[in-house]
């Protein structure tokens, strides 16, 4: 049985890669939304802001859970935030283009404050002036 669900499987995804191919266009999924990081350093002081603070800039998290660093055993709560777009372009002569930008944001607490953030996005260097 287990044969026959890997090849509904893999026809599933034939049928949708053929369909997307068939189109000759782009279509775009998108998963949360992309926090502006500079919010965080102009708008939260570590230390003082609260919980209610950073929901007030960020919103709602998308998870949360808690960690311990090494080179600090104290416990601390983490806030999870994620922002994914995913593109997938077809020239309608079987090339297909998929481009990933993700962001992720990871907000940590100590007793209930604002203790600092880890952030990662795969969309290269953004410029200010």
């Amino acid at each position: 049985m287990g044969r026959l669900q890997g090849y509904a499987a893999w026809k599933l995804v034939l049928i949708l890669l053929a369909g997307v191919l068939g189109m000759g266009c782009a279509s775009q999924a998108k998963t949360g939304a992309f926090v502006q990081v500079d919010r965080l350093e102009s708008e939260l002081r570590r230390g003082v802001s609260t919980k209610m603070d950073v929901q007030r800039v960020l919103g709602a998290p998308r998870g949360q859970g808690s960690a311990i660093f090494p080179t600090d055993p104290k416990l601390r709560e983490v806030w999870f935030y994620q922002g994914m777009k995913t593109t997938v372009d077809t020239d309608g002569a079987g090339a297909l283009r998929l481009d990933l930008q993700q962001q992720i944001l990871l907000v940590f607490f100590e007793r209930e404050v604002f203790d600092g953030f880890m952030w990662f996005w795969n969309g290269g260097v953004e410029e200010k002036r």
